[in-house]
């Protein structure tokens, strides 16, 4: 049966999600550029579900009754894998707009539909470039956007989650929105960093409850991302911890 996938992600499901890959750019940069933003969205979303299912990987999603869909949030995640983003974009039931590492950007045709669906891009070796980003994601958020990053700031090399930056606890005091912890689950296995190949596992996505900042003083960054982080492990199975 290894064999037999092994077989099927290389002569079709790799080869056909490149073709959708190149048309879901596309109708991202058309649909982003004549209709606005959240057109391009929901290309992004057709984009990610058919990665998942293409590669015929059971999804199972917790919590959907804890988001409001009037509510903008902050979406904090762990980072285990790529497939992390195809994970969030096509099962986690919320529009929301990325936080996504710079390097994205610059793969040609998707880095320009991503801007075209209203993702941020950020440069962490420059100073400069997190403030203009931290500026852009705050403008965001004022619009009602939720918006999603990976807390950890990179993928995990060994399946256990790592130390929270800080960055979506300050906009989240700034802003007064909820924090909504992520826990995703089996996507580690389906193809950590550096493999080039995908293994058939099942998925989890965890929604938890909401958190809402109490306060705006310099304690409340560290609580919410403690409480945020101790959030997102409870929710991850057990050889993650």
């Amino acid at each position: 049966m290894k064999l037999l996938y092994l077989i099927y992600q290389y002569c079709i499901a790799f080869p056909v999600m490149l073709v959708v890959s190149v048309f879901c750019a596309l109708a991202a940069i058309v649909c982003g550029t004549l209709f606005g933003m959240e057109a391009g969205w929901w290309t992004a979303r057709v984009w990610g579900w058919l990665f998942c299912r293409m590669f015929l990987l059971p999804v199972k999603v917790e919590g959907k009754d804890k988001l409001d869909g009037r509510q903008a949030y902050i979406f904090v995640g762990n980072h285990q894998s790529m497939f992390d983003i195809f994970l969030m974009l096509g099962f986690l039931p919320h529009r929301f707009k990325w936080m996504m590492k710079k390097e994205l950007s610059r793969i040609p045709l998707i880095g320009y539909a991503c801007k075209c669906c209203g993702f941020i891009t950020i440069d962490r070796s420059s100073k400069s470039d997190i403030v203009h980003t931290m500026s852009q994601a705050d403008e965001m958020l004022r619009r009602h956007n939720s918006l999603a990053m990976f807390a950890e700031g990179t993928r995990t090399l060994t399946g256990k989650l790592g130390q929270f930056k800080r960055g979506a606890f300050k906009l989240a005091i700034e802003q007064q929105l909820p924090i909504v912890p992520l826990s995703i689950n089996g996507t580690f296995e389906v193809m950590p960093k550096g493999r080039k190949y995908v293994r058939h596992y099942p998925l989890r996505l965890v929604i938890h409850d909401p958190i809402f900042p109490h306060s705006s003083d310099g304690t409340e960054m560290d609580r919410l991302r403690d409480v945020t982080r101790e959030a997102v492990l409870f929710g991850l199975d057990e050889h993650y911890k």
